[in-house]
């Protein structure tokens, strides 16, 4: 995806070609097919260009209408290209020239600020309105972008990525507790704040404004408000799904260079690469598709109902459809804290899943080197077309209806992969259960797991917790520490779709954008997640099925062994090895955070120091699994505030 970046001075100040200049240096890695600075007065905008579409050729940013009314800086690929020219009378011989930064600024010329209900796809931009003296931001609904923006009395500054803004002197650095602290104890953020106090994240789905006496941000689109998705018949919803996230994959097949696929063992990941490698075969060509595999024996270091290889299952994907060439991610060459140093050179921020960070990097390294322009992934999945449905609420509802029928074929098909008791609780026990019930068994848990929950999990300091009062924020904001609530519930559903809800589109982007390709993820497509969003859940849970509708929709696409699986792939399984086999540069690292003052106040080191050391001793499941939800993601925090 191309950067954008700009600076105004709501005080009217001129704006310093110097400042802007260091924006562009920051962002150079999101440039490396051009870029271009525009300055009149107290406004500058700048841009970096990834050709990331056919249409791309055409671009150069920042870019001005007829009239020098309005200058904007975008990064974009717009997936309803045809709708916009057949709106604005664009001829067919000349459709294929217009980038899609210039169809935004025609888009804004013709519906103003309302351009954004318009615009499919991934994109970001930043337009100057010179008569009215105002800058507008936007952001689409959920793709794979991202925007941030720091804004005081005088100065407003925004970036496609937190480097462009950590630029500038204008711009405090200054660490955000509370944020820090969400990511120590998994809890999802929320919202615009960053973990850099005054620095905001414009989420998905919002517009900005800014004039000199203020900023608005507000939302324009409301995911919650889907329409229901009411059909006939059981068959008509796997047409309808396949008809919508086949387009979804289709518009992202779009790209100036080849295109590639993350491919694990799970539905969504497969399913993208198979309808992908589908309409590419279709057009003689092949899909290049990376799995991530362990290096070393994980036997002992997973439950048995995970899986830490998932190569075999990418095999028979890459062998059922024929031209999928498949890549196996060993990652010998980049240990677990060079992958942590790396993501934190890129994003600049800590991220969840430490432990992985060493895999991807070699992922998207590999993917640079094949001079691949466009990585898929499904990532949203599991929100959307992987659904796994509300069984509870789908069996109550067939209880209620007198459809014993219906309810006597899902008892005997779940029955044929667990035990009679386990059948007979999910059927006959569970459904049945009074939500003061399930309220109660949730207070149980909480009572079970102790006052702080998180300390088995989370490499927190217990002081810096009771300072920022973490058990009264999660009481007051609805997060329960133990995970013990039902998973498959609507707001569930949406804690990971909801605008705001979740980060992952704008790290992606930013990964991405260190390796010279775009990201892209048909699972969140707009019309994917209003679609997945408005069917019954018995369409995902049906006929004792979870996943129910990816399964179907995807028989004959996918090798039966991945459709089947009632497993989960663990990436990252053999990461405990990983992390003893490179002890010294692990040590070298504690030893470093140690010595910070600040990274004391906010991390509990003697654990993180003990679990490393068991890890050298006897290493075994528990304690691998403290690698990753304890010494790793307390280690990268650790190294992120060393910059303090």
């Amino acid at each position: 995806m191309s950067a954008i970046f700009g600076l105004l001075y709501r005080d009217g100040k001129p704006v310093s070609a110097r400042s802007l200049r260091r924006m562009q240096t920051a962002l150079a890695r999101w440039g490396p097919d051009g870029g271009d600075l525009w300055l009149q007065g107290s406004v500058g905008l700048g841009h970096w260009l990834l050709y990331n579409t056919p249409e791309a050729l055409y671009a150069r940013q920042p870019l001005k209408s007829h009239a020098d009314r309005f200058v904007l800086t975008a990064g974009a690929r717009l997936d309803n290209r045809d709708e916009l020219c057949d709106l604005f009378d664009i001829p067919y011989p000349q459709r294929s020239q217009p980038p899609d930064g210039a169809l935004i600024l025609r888009a804004y010329e013709r519906w103003g600020q309302g351009c954004v209900e318009h615009l499919l796809g991934d994109w970001s931009f930043a337009l100057w309105d010179a008569r009215q003296h105002e800058l507008f931001l936007a952001r689409d609904h959920h793709g794979n972008t991202g925007l941030y923006y720091y804004a005081s009395e005088r100065f407003f500054a925004f970036a496609s990525a937190l480097k462009g803004l950590l630029a500038l002197p204008e711009v405090p650095q200054r660490p955000n507790p509370l944020r820090i602290a969400q990511g120590l104890v998994s809890w999802p953020h929320q919202g615009a704040p960053t973990v850099y106090a005054g620095i905001m994240r414009l989420p998905p789905a919002h517009c900005l404004t800014v004039r000199p006496d203020k900023v608005d941000v507000h939302r324009y689109w409301y995911l919650e408000r889907a329409p229901q998705v009411r059909y006939g018949s059981d068959q008509e919803y796997v047409d309808a799904l396949l008809e919508v996230y086949g387009e979804a994959v289709h518009c992202r097949l779009r790209s100036h260079r080849p295109v590639g696929v993350t491919l694990s063992g799970g539905l969504d990941s497969g399913s993208v690469a198979a309808l992908a490698a589908r309409q590419l075969g279709e057009q003689g060509q092949r899909l290049l598709a990376f799995t991530s595999v362990p290096l070393y024996d994980v036997a002992g270091m997973i439950k048995s109902n995970r899986f830490g290889d998932e190569s075999p299952y990418a095999r028979a994907m890459a062998e059922h459809a024929g031209n999928i060439d498949l890549s196996l991610i060993r990652a010998e060459q980049v240990s677990p804290l060079a992958g942590i140093r790396h993501y934190l050179e890129l994003c600049q921020v800590p991220g969840h899943a430490a432990s992985n960070a060493y895999w991807l990097d070699a992922l998207l390294q590999a993917a640079q080197q094949q001079g691949l322009g466009t990585l898929l992934t499904g990532q949203g999945g599991n929100a959307t077309v992987s659904w796994a449905g509300d069984k509870n609420a789908v069996l109550r509802a067939a209880l209620k209806e007198g459809r014993w029928g219906d309810y006597g074929r899902g008892f005997r098909a779940w029955q044929a992969y667990t035990s009679l008791w386990g059948a007979l609780r999910s059927y006959l026990v569970q459904p049945l259960l009074p939500s003061g019930f399930r309220r109660y068994r949730r207070l149980l848990t909480r009572w079970r797991a102790g006052k702080d929950p998180w300390l088995a999990y989370s490499a927190i300091n217990p002081d810096l917790a009771r300072e920022l009062d973490l058990a009264g924020l999660m009481a007051q904001r609805g997060h329960d520490p133990t995970f013990s609530g039902f998973s498959n519930s609507r707001a569930a559903r949406l804690t990971g779709l909801a605008p705001g809800r979740c980060i992952m589109g704008s790290i992606w982007m930013e990964q991405g954008a260190g390796h010279g390709l775009e990201v892209r993820d048909p699972t969140l497509d707009k019309r994917v997640m209003e679609f997945c969003l408005g069917l019954p859940e018995e369409q995902y849970f049906w006929q004792g099925q979870n996943r129910s509708l990816i399964r179907r929709a995807m028989d004959g696409l996918m090798p039966p062994q991945m459709l089947l699986n009632k497993r989960k792939g663990l990436q990252a399984a053999d990461i405990g090895h990983r992390v003893v086999a490179s002890r010294d540069e692990i040590q070298a690292a504690l030893e470093r955070v140690a010595g910070s003052e600040l990274a004391g106040r906010y991390l509990d080191l003697p654990r993180m120091n003990a679990i490393f050391k068991a890890a050298q001793e006897n290493l075994d499941a528990e304690v691998a699994t403290q690698i990753v939800t304890i010494l790793l993601r307390g280690l990268m925090v650790g190294l992120f505030l060393l910059r303090f």
